[in-house]
């Protein structure tokens, strides 16, 4: 362990930490103001949470969701100042944390990064330096802080390549249909070129499973730079729901640079007085402890085993949704929502109420519905506890007549139309023992 213990608390310099932490409070900053602008707290009220997780954590009133968004911009704040800086990232990923598990319809892959990312930075020194909150700058701190957010960085990287090793992404489906809606949207017609397909498919393919290692090794490190750049500028293009998630990736870059190139940026600007003349040494308080140690390794177990998950439980996953979250498969597959139809059957009354899922739902739910059958169950016990009572219905079953076509396959429905989802969800612990199979699969 002294080998490991002495490339963990190696002294590094603290100027590319703080140089991240800064860019990472501003974009949080813009990603909650965004929220913001939309007015998403508002799409809860007075309707309440229709997707929620297993957690079922409760929906608070309007007004303490409003002010936790206006501590969730004051942390971002102080995050980006280094004030209070620990307290503000420990309160941020609490607060996000609360709102990005309230509702399924918030997933998303990068937001999940921020609040695994904002966990781990509560516990590094990222204020030691270009902050307002330390009288005393503290240059030099030890290595493992970037270790561990330079590894949870590339594991992004690596699943995503992962995932995209499926007949359907190398069949370059997803590819065509993303391609082609861009072309819709914008006129580029030659965005649905086949060249431009197999660019974005084995493109995106061999840069996930590789540039980790090219940000690793440092004769590569540079060029690797300049295709994280591009990768990530072409997503933001392309994808109009990745927000912030490109250019967060672009400012983990500061992460691998070499430390004295990153230090002679800042010294222009005044941020760096001087250079350190005697040999540099790490303060204890910024020394990894062994307990964090331990618990840092238990970390890293669990993130290289959960995405890996679905490998032990059968059915497509990006079909039956078993094991799809928090696993980094993203944009790997693609939906065409030929049919979508509910129903309540009031058992008692041998009565059929169609219910039409656009009154009740936003179209993104609705598109983000047909994605998972999580949600559709989600869907069909609202119906059961909020709709059918408010009919003056005590019992009945809950239909669906959800008809996809996935990655260019025939249309089938997800659920056979004949099964009670909410019996269904109650005798079935994972949905690929019971949603329809794949149309020649």
């Amino acid at each position: 362990m002294t080998a490991i213990d002495n490339v963990l608390n190696k002294p590094s310099s603290a100027y590319p930490l703080a140089v991240f932490r800064i860019f990472f409070g501003f974009l949080l900053c813009l990603d909650v103001c965004r929220i913001y602008k939309i007015k998403l707290i508002n799409s809860f009220y007075p309707r309440g949470v229709v997707f929620h997780y297993d957690l079922n954590l409760p929906l608070v009133g309007q007004s303490v969701l409003n002010l936790i968004l206006l501590l969730l911009f004051l942390a971002t704040v102080g995050i980006t100042l280094g004030v209070f800086y620990k307290w503000c990232m420990g309160l941020f990923v609490l607060l996000f944390s609360y709102f990005f598990f309230l509702d399924m319809t918030l997933y998303n892959n990068h937001l999940y990064l921020i609040i695994l990312i904002g966990c781990l930075m509560t516990f590094m020194p990222a204020d030691a330096v270009l902050s307002l909150n330390r009288k005393t700058p503290q240059k030099i701190i030890a290595y493992w802080p970037y270790f561990i957010l330079k590894f949870q960085i590339i594991l992004v990287y690596l699943f995503g390549g992962i995932s995209k090793l499926n007949p359907f992404w190398l069949d370059l489906h997803p590819a065509k249909e993303l391609l082609l809606a861009k072309a819709n949207a914008s006129g580029l017609e030659f965005l649905q070129t086949v060249i431009m397909q197999n660019v974005v498919a084995y493109g995106g393919l061999f840069f996930d499973l590789f540039i980790g290692f090219l940000l690793m090794y440092s004769r590569t490190r540079y060029f690797a730079f300049i295709m994280v750049v591009a990768f990530n500028i072409l997503n933001a293009y392309l994808f109009n729901d990745i927000y912030i998630f490109p250019f967060f990736m672009i400012g983990t870059l500061v992460l691998f640079a070499d430390e004295k190139h990153v230090e002679n940026y800042l010294r222009p600007f005044g941020f760096i007085k001087k250079n350190i003349k005697k040999e540099p040494k790490v303060l204890k308080e910024f020394k990894m402890k062994n307990t964090f140690k331990y618990l840092l390794f238990v970390y890293m177990i669990f993130q290289c085993v959960v995405p890996l998950r679905h490998l032990f439980i059968p059915g497509y996953t990006d079909w039956t949704g078993d094991a799809h979250f928090f696993s980094w498969r993203m944009k790997i597959q693609h939906r065409d929502i030929k049919e979508m139809q509910f129903a309540i059957f009031d058992t008692d009354n041998k009565v059929i109420h169609k219910i039409e899922p656009n009154k009740l739902l936003f179209p993104d739910e609705i598109k983000l519905m047909a994605n998972s059958p999580q949600m559709i169950v989600r869907f069909a016990e609202y119906l059961k506890d909020e709709i059918a009572p408010k009919n003056g219905i005590a019992n009945c079953e809950i239909k669906s007549k959800i008809k996809v076509s996935f990655n260019g396959l025939e249309p089938c429905y997800i659920f056979d139309p004949d099964v009670d989802l909410i019996k269904g969800s109650q005798v079935n612990n994972r949905f690929y023992t019971w949603v329809n199979k794949l149309p020649n699969n």
